[in-house]
């Protein structure tokens, strides 16, 4: 073998020995990318599962929440549905209830609405308030209570009721031509202004006043 050839195969020998180093290297550089790669992936992986587990309760409490929120509001409807029943039972008793007690009641309004405007009056007068003249204190029924009740009830106020309401006022009093778009009681318009009385206005205010009662009774667990 000549120097020459000697000096390539030295080369050539040294190139691969070389070469198989720089391999080595690579594969061990390739192993070490590989496995960081692998445990980013486990990690990211895992956080996904994370978010995905968090994200999922967050969903089941959201379902809960609003699964509780709508049994409350049916629970709420129901009792509420079943509070107007016992009112409008009241109202139908009141309306079917006997002549004279009906009678009784819509007097009693009446007495009760005029002893209002007299102490309306009388408090304006001392505080120095003008108040709007009037001729008449008309009395205004639903169509089957003028018929059946109205006269009836505006005379027993003028006859019995003069030192508490006053004569000037009682001497206005009347009857009305007219009826009222109600489903009971009385409306009574003296000038340009009208005070309701109606069986509706006073079950409403009576509801406001004991409605907490009714429920209790109704819910005693509560």
């Amino acid at each position: 073998m000549t120097g020459v050839e000697k000096i390539t195969d030295r080369i050539a020998a040294d190139a691969a020995k070389e070469a198989q180093a720089t391999l080595g290297a690579a594969e061990v550089e390739c192993r070490k990318l590989a496995e960081e790669y692998g445990n980013r992936t486990i990690g990211e992986r895992d956080r996904v599962a994370e978010r995905a587990q968090a994200e999922g309760q967050r969903m089941i409490e959201r379902a809960k929440s609003t699964a509780d929120m709508n049994h409350r509001a049916v629970l709420l409807a129901a009792k509420s549905a079943l509070i107007d029943e016992v009112y409008e039972k009241a109202r139908v008793k009141i309306l079917d209830t006997d002549f004279g007690k009906y009678r009784e009641l819509l007097t009693a309004l009446l007495v009760s609405a005029l002893l209002e405007l007299a102490q309306s009056e009388e408090t304006s007068a001392a505080l120095g308030d003008e108040t709007e003249p009037y001729d008449r204190i008309e009395v205004l029924f639903n169509h089957d209570d003028r018929e059946k009740y109205g006269a009836a009830v505006v005379a027993e106020v003028r006859r019995r009721n003069e030192r508490r309401i006053g004569t000037a006022r009682l001497e206005k009093l009347c009857l009305s031509e007219d009826t009222a778009a109600i489903d009971g009681g009385l409306v009574i318009r003296y000038g340009n202004i009208e005070t309701n009385c109606s069986l509706s206005v006073l079950l409403a205010e009576m509801r406001r006043e004991t409605e907490g009662k009714v429920a209790s009774i109704l819910f005693p667990e509560e």
